[in-house]
């Protein structure tokens, strides 16, 4: 019995001293049980995306205007003529008549609108002007004679013509006027008519382009049967 208590003792002995020999070991140190944090990565600070300018548009491609060809070309003038023609006198004295002869010459201020194509053109103008008539002197059955009588003459000259150059045309010009004048009488029982005051003709005309901005133009043409009226003057294109 004391064999198996001594035996018992010996045994729990050396179970406590092997007990005391593993347990060191069996704690770690702290560096060992300290878990070990994983390894942080340094976030890599991203830059912002770079803002996109904005690029301008590119330019819309020029747009070729092909050139539109004029179907005419207009204008504003003015011009200053000189008229002459001649005209009948009728005279009467009491129970006496006779025809006899009349001369005026007078200057007039035109302004113009033509319109010129390519071969041709036309033209509208008003004018206004005033002279002085030369009449009688040819009568042999009633003495008659005055000079230096003065008439005024205003009126529409329309006009078509025809380029025969880039600076010739020739053409048309119609004159509708009316003339103004009183013949001063010798007598009492004496009269003097000098015709009718409005009159319409046609003159055959030719306009020459002298420089760049100025025209020569001349036109003749009957007024009535044995009267003939002349017009030549220059025009100045605006």
């Amino acid at each position: 019995m004391k064999k198996f208590i001594s035996l018992l003792i010996a045994s729990v002995l050396l179970s406590s001293a092997s007990f005391a020999q593993e347990a060191p070991s069996e704690e770690a140190s702290p560096e060992e049980t300290t878990e070990s944090a994983p390894a942080e990565t340094p976030a890599v600070e991203t830059a912002p995306p770079a803002e996109e300018t904005p690029t301008a548009p590119a330019p819309a491609p020029a747009r070729t205007r092909a050139k539109v060809r004029r179907k005419f070309i207009s204008s504003w003038g003015v011009g200053v003529s000189a008229l002459q023609w001649n005209d009948t006198l009728k005279l009467q004295q009491g129970v006496t008549t006779d025809t006899d002869y009349a001369n005026y010459n007078g200057l007039i201020l035109t302004v113009q609108k033509e319109f010129t194509y390519l071969r041709w053109g036309w033209a509208a103008a008003g004018f206004i002007g005033s002279g002085r008539a030369n009449g009688g002197g040819n009568s042999s059955t009633i003495t008659y004679q005055k000079d230096m009588v003065a008439f005024t003459v205003y009126g529409v000259a329309p006009r078509a013509f025809y380029r025969l150059s880039g600076r010739i045309n020739a053409g048309v010009t119609g004159m509708v006027f009316m003339r103004s004048i009183d013949w001063p009488k010798d007598a009492a029982n004496q009269t003097i008519d000098s015709g009718r005051n409005m009159n319409v003709m046609a003159l055959a005309d030719l306009n020459v382009r002298l420089f760049h901005k100025w025209d020569f133009y001349s036109g003749i043409g009957p007024l009535k049967e044995g009267s003939t009226l002349w017009k030549v003057g220059v025009n100045y294109r605006f």
